[in-house]
């Protein structure tokens, strides 16, 4: 294979580690997501590595560890580009790995920064209680940088392997059963501030609403009602009852994706060691084996919640 010279402004990444979108990825590999290239394509949105070339006009030194989305160019087509050993990327769109963050972790850099968005608009505050449904890979770092904000944070799946693994990183949990609200309302009697489904579900929200705190009928000055986070993406509709949510005078966020500002602040945190993310990598493989890896995402889900490929 011979690899790209980048040009004016562009520097050429040699990948260490890449991590599967397990969510995004899978629904792209059924066929259900509009903007997936034909197949044949490269899948994939988050690498690390190491910059081997730059172009002219670039200031970033051959050797610095950075974080980038995949390639913009390639033989082949581009479902964003991530899952590759080499990417020609603008160096722009590059993002500075910390020293005090290994490669590994840093792979899955925009899973962490998708659910930092989703904190960052739902403005949580250290006094305040969260409850996350749905532990796969964006759910449980939707918990963690919640809980990185200072809140109290409860989570619930219906897989106990999941939830046995946010035990293991520090949250609070149980199995979902019949009834969200009676199960949480062991937890936050009071209610949640901020519910999170992270599910990718379309018809979760009239069991989560009524998790949701309810405003008193008083005076506070400007009363905030619970905050509703649509935490990841679906391909169909999202169903809610209205009037559970109006009684509750309900914001709904729906975060699209991240900026590049949250992937800067969630290496900041695991730099400083307020983000621990490497339990959440299930396994690190070759990419030989990335059919196997597809397979066991889809149909293991009770062993797998994301896999890493190394490429070096």
């Amino acid at each position: 294979m011979t690899l790209p010279t980048p040009g004016i402004g562009e520097v050429l990444v040699q990948a260490e580690y890449t991590c599967i979108s397990p969510g995004t990825e899978l629904r792209c590999l059924a066929g259900t997501v509009a903007e997936a290239s034909p197949y044949p394509y490269i899948p994939g949105y988050s690498l690390a590595g190491r910059v081997a070339a730059v172009g002219e006009g670039c200031h970033t030194e051959v050797g610095a560890r950075v974080w980038c989305t995949g390639t913009s160019r390639a033989s082949v087509n581009l479902t964003w580009g991530g899952h590759v050993s080499h990417a020609l990327v603008s160096e722009h769109d590059l993002t500075p790995i910390p020293d005090a963050v290994p490669m590994l972790d840093a792979a899955i850099g925009r899973l962490a920064a998708i659910a930092y968005h989703g904190v960052r608009l739902a403005q949580t505050q250290p006094h305040e209680k969260v409850a996350v449904v749905g532990l796969g890979p964006i759910g449980l770092l939707s918990a963690l940088c919640h809980a990185a904000t200072g809140a109290e944070v409860i989570v619930a799946d219906r897989l106990p392997a999941r939830v046995e693994l946010a035990a293991r990183v520090g949250l609070r949990g149980f199995v979902a059963e019949d009834s969200l609200a009676d199960a949480f309302a062991r937890f936050l009697p009071d209610g949640a501030d901020v519910l999170v489904d992270a599910t990718g579900l379309t018809n979760l929200a009239g069991a989560l609403i009524p998790v949701g705190r309810m405003l008193a009928w008083d005076n506070t000055p400007q009363p905030r009602g619970a905050r509703f986070v649509i935490q990841g993406s679906t391909d169909y509709d999202y169903v809610f009852p209205y009037l559970a949510a109006f009684d509750r005078e309900m914001t709904f966020l729906l975060p699209r994706d991240r900026q590049p500002r949250d992937v800067a602040a969630v290496f900041d945190l695991m730099a400083r060691g307020r983000l621990a993310v490497r339990p959440l990598i299930s396994e690190v493989r070759p990419p030989a084996d990335a059919a196997a890896s597809y397979d066991d995402l889809r149909y293991r889900r009770e062993r797998y919640l994301t896999i890493a490929f190394q490429w070096t």
